[in-house]
């Protein structure tokens, strides 16, 4: 769809309540519900807007009517495709159900502070598998002590099974524990998936060697793609990017400096880790050239020679128990599951040798704590927690151009203006990564239209993000010579998860409904709002980690007459108006 197209989209979707089931687009169903909607890929359109008859009653009481429902999004300005996508899902829900739902735009540093203190009934945006490992999702999101688990879903059979394929050594086992994670969340519904997102980037591969461009599961937002790529000429010494929001946490052990991407990505680029993943999402040797295992819960790590901090000091093994150790000892929110939960303890074995012990077994142990628990200089560390007063929460120290990160990662830092501009100049002694180019800028701008511009006028070098029109910028790159259009699948969603901790989303009946209204109009989000940018999505695990993703996992397909029979059954009824109020003997906030 157009950028005209989206915007008459919007307006006949309406501020002022005209029907979307009466507007028919490219061929689109109408309100007589002919396309088949839902699951499956079917009718596309609005999906199916024929109701089933509802229980209606007079004089209902007011204290059973049902809260609105506070959709928690982004702004338009900030990525349209997924502001309509929520104004679509709360419009329907409020027609044809009575749901009283309603998007409430807002800046989205302000949407993570919503979500992470619970203030929302429902919060829309894109969520990936941390390194491909389903443990990230399973555990992190649906476990009930699951650090991204905001809305507080809470099942116990869930709970059982997250702990239970941590330590499972059997690949088919485990496969058959994730998998039935997920027809349980699909039954219950605390999630709701739009489309698993097609992601799309450019480069100006007239400064950069285009062969030398390295394409992951995060498009070339990535370190591989950074260290590898190499410049055809001076001008390509230095990329600059974009940022889908200024950086505003660089602790790399605070919360919002591990999960927003924003954080994230400069945090990780300045750190070493004993392993990444490589570009398949497969363990890589990093800062450990090798490791053994001795037994389930036993493994050696041998670290490479010649690694140094920034600051010119050699990294030892002892920098890494020191991380470690820092973390079991002060509990960082952001690393419980990963590590205080995981580790028992860790013991040099050597200058560059070291030996893990585990609490329990745990298969996900490369990929998710070896592959994301940063490595920290010692000497460096102790200094800032002595200078903050001795702190027993080393991950509240403020991270700023007077007390920057020092790390041994390909890019070291720069100079941070916060809320503008932060560089990352690249780190040439690096032994093993040493990057082509000579630094890194991630330049934010306040639109997608300047973002866009400025690739053209070449103030840009890469699109780290495009939260803009999809095929806007496919074509422009088309159009322009000097840009090259890139696309990863990648292993996210783009998703609204449901506060289950109060009403109305702590009724599954309510979950399941509104699955089936998402289910139905999936084929609109993705056709006309992502410009067929995806596919339809039922589970949270991306069917690009293959082994892992349940094809067959529970959904709700049949449009509005299932979510009314689903709401009929759990007791909800009507008033004349139209709106909907909560079975007898529940009430409201």
């Amino acid at each position: 769809m157009s950028h005209d197209n989206r915007r008459e989209f919007m307006r006949k979707m309406g501020a002022t309540g005209a029907a979307i089931g009466g507007v028919s687009i490219a061929g689109c169903s109408s309100e007589t519900g002919d396309g088949e909607g839902g699951g499956g890929g079917g009718g596309g359109g609005e999906g199916t807007t024929a109701t089933a008859e509802k229980n209606v009653e007079s004089d209902l009481p007011e204290e059973r009517k049902m809260d609105t429902m506070e959709h928690v999004s982004n702004t338009e300005r900030y990525y349209a495709a997924r502001y309509q996508a929520n104004r679509l899902v709360d419009k329907r829900l409020r027609e044809d159900l009575g749901i009283p739902a309603e998007t409430q735009p807002i800046e989205f540093t302000v949407v993570t502070e919503r979500e992470s203190s619970g203030d929302f009934d429902m919060v829309t945006y894109n969520w990936t598998a941390n390194n491909g490992e389903p443990d990230s999702v399973v555990v992190d999101r649906f476990h009930k002590d699951g650090s991204t688990n905001y809305g507080g879903y809470n099942n116990e059979r869930v709970n059982e099974l997250a702990m239970a394929q941590r330590v499972e050594q059997d690949p088919d086992t485990r496969q058959e524990q994730v998998k039935e994670i997920q027809d349980i969340v699909g039954e219950e519904r605390p999630e709701q998936q739009y489309l698993y997102n097609l992601n799309t980037f450019a480069m100006n591969t007239e400064r950069f060697d285009e062969e030398t461009m390295v394409n992951a599961g995060t498009g070339i937002r990535n370190i591989w793609h950074y260290t590898q790529v190499e410049p055809l000429n001076d001008e390509g010494k230095t990329i600059v990017t974009n940022n889908w929001d200024p950086s505003d946490q660089l602790n790399i052990l605070h919360a919002n400096g591990v999960g927003p991407s924003r954080n994230y990505v400069p945090g990780s680029f300045m750190h070493d880790f004993l392993v990444r993943p490589d570009p398949d999402l497969q363990p890589a040797a990093w800062a450990a050239k090798d490791w053994e295992w001795q037994d389930e819960t036993t493994i050696d790590f041998t670290l490479e020679e010649g690694m140094k901090f920034h600051d010119g000091e050699d990294v030892t093994a002892q920098d890494v128990k020191f991380s470690y150790d820092l973390i079991l000892e002060t509990e960082p929110p952001a690393y419980l599951n990963s590590v205080v939960q995981i580790v028992e303890s860790v013991e040099t074995t050597g200058e560059l040798s070291l030996t893990f012990n585990l609490q329990d077994p745990y298969v996900p142990f490369i990929l998710i704590t070896a592959a994301t628990t940063p490595i920290l200089p010692e000497h460096y560390w102790t200094q800032l927690i002595e200078d903050n007063g001795g702190t027993d929460q080393p991950w509240q120290i403020n991270i700023s151009n007077d007390q920057p990160i020092i790390g041994s990662g390909p890019f070291q830092w720069g100079e941070w203006d916060q809320g503008s501009r932060f560089e990352l100049p690249a780190f040439k002694d690096h032994p093993f990564a040493a990057p082509n180019i000579d630094k890194r800028i991630q330049r934010p701008l306040s639109t997608r239209d300047a973002e866009m511009q400025a690739m053209i006028n070449g103030d840009y070098d890469q699109l780290d993000y495009w939260f803009g029109d999809l095929q806007l910028l496919k074509d422009t790159a088309a159009e322009q010579d000097h840009l090259t259009h890139v696309e990863s699948l990648g292993d996210g969603r783009q998703a609204t998860w449901h506060n289950t901790q109060r009403p109305p989303g702590d009724d599954v009946a309510v979950r399941q409904a509104v699955n089936a209204v998402v289910r139905d109009i999936q084929p609109v989000i993705i056709n006309e709002l992502y410009d067929g940018f995806g596919q339809e999505a039922h589970s949270p695990i991306n069917p690009s980690m293959t082994f892992w993703h349940n094809e067959d996992a529970t959904s709700f397909d049949g449009g509005v007459p299932q979510a009314t029979e689903i709401l009929k059954d759990a007791g909800y009824v009507w008033d004349d108006n139209g709106d909907i109020y909560y079975p007898e003997g529940k009430t409201g906030r």
